[in-house]
C-alpha cells in the first residue's frame, strides 16, 4: 500500500474540552447561544467559502447539518479562541510553507480541541491526533521513549505531508478534510461509488458526514466571535504579530 493510501483510523468526534453534561446552571445560561437567529445574522447569502471554494449552505440539508455543529461548538467558543492565541501562530506559518490552506487549522481545531496531550480513544493523539502507525509514515517518531505526535511543530509538519497527498490524489480540499477522518481509501472508494457532484454530499458514517461541517462551524465561530458572546479583543494574536513587526521595522 502507497504511503498516500495509509490513512487515519476513524475515531468519534472529540470529546467537548467542558463536557455538556457537567456544566453547572448558571455556565450553560451564560453560553445559551440562539444558534437560529445567529445563522440567519452570520450566513448572508448562505454561501461560505473554505479552501478558497464557495460552499453553498442554502440547501436546507447542508443549512440544517451547519446548525447542529454550531450548537455543539458554539458552546466552547471561549475555551478555544483562548487556545488558538497560543497554537494558531505555531501553526499558521507551517500550513502556509508548505501551501496548505490556512483553514485547515480548523480541522486541528476539531480534531483535539487544541488539547495537545489529548488522546482518543483509539489511541490517537496530540493537537493533530495521529494514529501511531499513519504518524509514523509521516515522519514522526513514535516509540517507547519518543512520541512526537504530541509535538506541535513536528506533527504540524507531518500533518501538511499527509494533507498535500491526499490533495494530489483528490484535487478538492473537502475531500481532503473528509479523509482525514475516516482515510484516504475509504474516500476514493465512496467518490467512485455515489454519484455526487461535491464530495461534501458523500453519505458516510455519521462522524464524517458531520466532521466536515464542524470545521465550517469552527470557522464562522472564529471569524464571527462577538456573535458567540466572545469579544474581538479575546483573538489577539494577530495584533501581536503586527505590533511585532512594526517594531521590527
Amino acid at each position: 500500500m502507497s504511503l498516500s493510501m495509509r490513512a487515519q483510523d476513524p475515531d468519534p468526534l472529540p470529546l467537548p474540552s467542558i463536557p455538556e453534561e457537567v456544566m453547572s446552571d448558571s455556565l450553560r445560561a451564560l453560553i445559551n447561544i440562539d444558534v437560529d437567529s445567529l445563522t440567519n445574522k452570520i450566513l448572508g447569502p448562505n454561501v461560505l467559502e473554505f479552501c478558497g471554494s464557495a460552499v453553498d449552505l442554502d440547501r436546507r440539508d447542508r443549512n440544517a447539518k451547519l446548525r447542529r455543529e454550531l450548537e455543539v461548538m458554539s458552546h466552547y467558543s471561549s475555551v478555544l479562541i483562548a487556545r488558538a492565541n497560543y497554537y494558531f501562530p505555531r501553526v499558521e506559518p507551517i500550513l502556509k510553507a508548505n501551501n496548505i490552506p490556512d483553514d485547515f487549522k480548523y480541522l486541528m481545531v476539531v480534531e483535539s480541541f487544541m488539547d495537545p496531550n489529548a488522546v482518543s480513544p483509539k489511541g490517537a493523539a496530540g493537537l493533530w491526533q495521529f494514529m501511531p502507525r499513519t504518524a509514523e509514515n509521516y515522519g514522526l517518531v513514535v516509540n517507547g521513549r519518543i512520541d512526537e505526535r504530541y509535538q506541535t511543530i513536528k506533527a504540524t509538519d507531518a500533518a501538511c505531508r499527509y494533507l498535500r497527498a491526499a490533495y494530489e490524489k483528490f484535487g478538492d480540499w473537502v475531500a481532503v478534510a473528509q479523509s482525514y477522518n475516516i482515510g484516504q481509501a475509504r474516500i476514493e472508494g465512496e467518490l467512485a461509488r455515489q454519484d455526487v457532484d461535491d464530495a461534501i454530499d458523500l453519505k458516510l458514517v455519521d462522524e464524517t458526514n458531520r466532521y466536515v461541517y464542524r470545521i465550517l462551524a469552527t470557522k464562522i465561530i472564529f471569524t464571527n466571535p462577538t456573535n458567540f458572546g466572545v469579544s474581538n479583543s479575546a483573538l489577539y494574536y494577530k495584533r501581536l504579530q503586527q505590533l511585532m513587526h512594526q517594531l521590527v521595522w
